[in-house]
């Protein structure tokens, strides 16, 4: 009777290729999840993640699983989810001359490099949540947002942080701040339900 294949032991340091597998359904979900890109754009996402290791074929057979799944569970949310309430929060305050951006740089460093070049003219001052934040949140972590003025503003950030906690409660979120500029604000419970986008 023939013994069973032993497993080949890892022995470069290189991840096994179910590892790679386990780690690249991991992101995918994290990014359809998230809400904030397209089916392509995830793909491209996840093939650059492992490093090409897995072919583009497998790839987007897993991407398509999980994005028809997200869809199927759409079908079953509220009207208005929180994700909605928050995207609606954001584009009042866009309207009223705080840059509003989700979902916006890789990190707080980045974005906080990156988001005057957002501004228009009269912008007082910008809140965002970047790549890492959106993770945290898909995961159950609530949501942290980056505020503060732009240079040239007569406003302080401890004002436009007043700003933006106003607007996330008229939409019904519920918001933890110490009033302190050097604070995040913390949405949280937050229900992470980010609808796919259409096409």
């Amino acid at each position: 009777m023939a013994g069973r294949i032993p497993r080949v032991e890892n022995t470069n340091d290189k991840p096994l290729p179910e590892d790679v597998r386990a780690e690249a359904v991991e992101f995918a979900l994290e990014l359809v999840h998230g809400g904030f890109r397209s089916r392509e754009e995830i793909v491209f996402n996840v093939l650059d993640h492992v490093e090409d290791v897995l072919p583009e074929s497998e790839v987007t057979a897993t991407v398509d699983r999980l994005w028809a799944a997200r869809v199927a569970e759409q079908a079953g949310w509220p009207a208005t989810t929180d994700v909605d309430r928050l995207l609606t929060a954001f584009e009042k305050l866009d309207v009223q001359g705080v840059v509003a951006r989700a979902d916006f740089a890789c990190c707080r460093s980045c974005g906080l490099a990156e988001i005057g070049d957002e501004a228009g003219p009269g912008a007082r001052g910008f809140v965002f949540f970047h790549q890492q934040d959106t993770v945290r949140a898909v995961a159950g972590g609530g949501l942290y947002l980056a505020y503060g003025a732009l240079p040239g503003s007569p406003d302080d950030t401890a004002a436009v942080g007043r700003e933006v906690v106003a607007a996330l409660r008229a939409v019904g979120l519920p918001v933890e701040w110490d009033g302190s500029p050097d604070t995040r604000i913390h949405v949280e419970p937050l229900d992470w339900r980010a609808r796919l986008p259409v096409g």
